[in-house]
């Protein structure tokens, strides 16, 4: 049938069904769409959730050099040139760590002992109420809010 044969219903009718056929493309392309973007964005999370377990665990395994050069830095005389080049290079290491999110555990002799934050190695004498942290004996750190290692700690017992 040619044009010229059809009547005014029959153009309305095909009209119609053409919008509506157009609706359900646009519909399926809006879809299409949102489904991509939020492909992208959760891609992006995923990255960078990878990128961030990468990181955590590069510097948590830095953290034992930091933990050599506090060994080394006790050990060399403070008066020698070492010390200060290994005191320079130490500083720069931690600056560098911070930045990424690194940061020490502080303790203090006789705080409460919490066992999310240290690790009991041993007991001394001390006058410090039982079962306190009595001392350091490695340094603990803290990544992005997460322990990343404890400080290693001695309580202290009742003399």
């Amino acid at each position: 049938m040619e044009k010229k044969d059809k009547n005014p219903e029959e153009f309305k009718k095909a009209f119609q069904e053409c919008e509506k056929e157009r609706e359900e493309y646009l519909n399926g392309w809006k879809r299409a769409k949102a489904d991509f973007i939020n492909y992208k964005k959760e891609e992006a999370e995923r990255f960078g959730e990878f990128a961030r377990l990468s990181n955590e665990g590069l510097i948590s395994e830095l953290t034992t050099v930091l933990d050599s050069f506090e060994l080394g830095l006790a050990v060399v005389d403070s008066s020698s040139p070492a010390h200060k080049g290994m005191l320079l290079i130490r500083n720069q290491l931690e600056d560098l760590l911070r930045k990424y999110g690194l940061e020490k555990i502080t303790v203090k002799p006789g705080e409460s002992f919490d066992s999310t934050r240290h690790e009991a190695v041993g007991e001394v004498e001390s006058k410090e109420k039982p079962g306190a942290v009595a001392e350091e004996v490695e340094k603990g750190y803290i990544l992005n809010g997460k322990v990343v290692k404890p400080a290693r700690v001695k309580l202290s017992r009742t003399t």
